[in-house]
């Protein structure tokens, strides 16, 4: 046991700099940097998440499909897999050891630390995902009370225990301790609808052109 972790993010990613590196493509793709990751995109991709209708992410998609989707397309009745009649069942293959788990430790852990700011915005996005549906009316999902992914990731892969406060827990209720800045979004978001409808030229995989 090694302590609690510090309380903001955004402290220990200020003394990183260079440290986040393009392997965050979800960050780099809602935030349009081609370059390192720095505490501003982070709020850049958080800010642009804010204008998606619906934000599903793992363990809301199942009530989001049957409460939302589903109702959403006039899609009637659920198969015995709980998804709507007529979409296709995912195919699950047999549980393959994780090769993380005999891989070196202080290598992983310096993997996940170069993902941080994915982490940081998944977090964000399942606090979005919980806040959109309980507000659409979907009462079928699980308190939202987690330690954040970060933190859970790295005790499960590097066996380090982190204490976690009950502010730094990933929770409606401490949904402002994940906000972006609402002055910095609100500027963004003026921008944002200012400009024209594009396209933009994708190249690879998370490879973004002007």
């Amino acid at each position: 046991d090694v302590g609690a972790p510090p309380d903001f993010f955004w402290s220990e990613m200020e003394g990183n700099r260079g440290v986040y590196k393009r392997e965050n493509l979800n960050v780099r793709w809602l935030s349009g940097t081609l370059d390192d990751v720095t505490p501003d995109h982070v709020n850049i991709a958080k800010c642009r998440l804010q204008l998606f209708d619906l934000v599903i992410v793992d363990t809301t998609y199942d009530a989001a499909v049957k409460e939302v989707i589903c109702p959403l397309n006039n899609w009637q009745g659920l198969d015995e897999h709980g998804r709507c009649n007529g979409t296709q069942t995912p195919h699950h293959n047999a549980k393959k050891p994780d090769p993380l788990n005999e891989t070196d430790s202080h290598f992983v852990g310096a993997w996940i630390e170069r993902l941080r700011p994915s982490f940081e915005l998944y977090d964000y996005a399942r606090i979005l995902s919980y806040l959109q549906l309980k507000d659409r009316g979907v009462k079928d999902i699980p308190e939202l009370y987690e330690v954040p992914s970060y933190i859970e990731t790295l005790s499960r892969f590097t066996n380090i225990q982190l204490n976690t406060p009950k502010e730094s827990l990933v929770s409606l209720k401490n949904i402002d301790r994940f906000h972006p800045p609402k002055e910095f979004c609100d500027n963004l978001k003026k921008v944002w609808v200012s400009n024209a409808d594009e396209v933009p030229y994708v190249n690879g995989i998370g490879t973004i052109g002007k």
